[in-house]
């Protein structure tokens, strides 16, 4: 047997070892679901914001570095009406295949936010109807938000992180995601 097709037989042997059986939609048991979101789950009415409905201030791209970085993206963003706690803006911009990057802009004051620990997230083998309609690419469909809530539902993996893959719920304190329940889902056979 040539050499290629056995490396292709390998591949499809570990393929099938790491992603499992799928079924008629294409997932798999380590697919997060719908299923995966406890009754008891954070609701966004339990954490309400005022929504503002001043003028925009133009967002501060000098104080950091990541601001200066992305200064196309959050200009653009900080146009918008506020979608995210009240008075913040949450911005989001594709890095790269089922990768979101996450900002948040005050839009009252301009400050940016680029949230620790939340700067990105990556949504791979998520199931479609847990992500949310519209004009959206994959990624930031699994990105949660209110504009009259300060809860945020991150579905997949923050910054990459295999340990942090699941279901994430943050509250937005005015400065920073903390994150209140998390919900694992494996990715691996080895995360079991």
């Amino acid at each position: 047997m040539p050499r290629h097709a056995l490396a292709a037989i390998a591949l499809l042997l570990v393929s099938l070892r790491v992603f499992g059986a799928t079924d008629d939609g294409g997932y798999n048991e380590y697919t997060i679901r719908p299923s995966d979101i406890p009754v008891d789950a954070p609701r966004f009415e339990d954490y309400p914001a005022e929504v503002y409905s001043g003028s925009n201030a133009a967002p501060d791209l000098r104080s950091d570095p990541t601001s200066r970085m992305f200064r196309t993206q959050l200009k653009r963003w900080a146009k918008r009406k506020p979608n995210f706690a009240g008075r913040f803006i949450l911005a989001t911009w594709g890095c790269g295949l089922d990768c979101t990057q996450i900002a948040i802009i005050d839009a009252s004051t301009g400050k940016v936010y680029h949230p620790q620990g939340v700067k990105y997230n990556v949504a791979v083998n998520v199931d479609n109807t847990l992500l949310e309609p519209g004009d959206r690419w994959h990624a930031s469909g699994a990105i949660w938000y209110r504009t009259d809530s300060h809860l945020l539902v991150l579905i997949g993996m923050p910054e990459e992180r295999v340990r942090d893959r699941g279901i994430s719920y943050y509250v937005w304190d005015g400065a920073a995601l903390k994150r209140i329940r998390f919900i694992p889902k494996a990715w691996y056979p080895e995360d079991k």
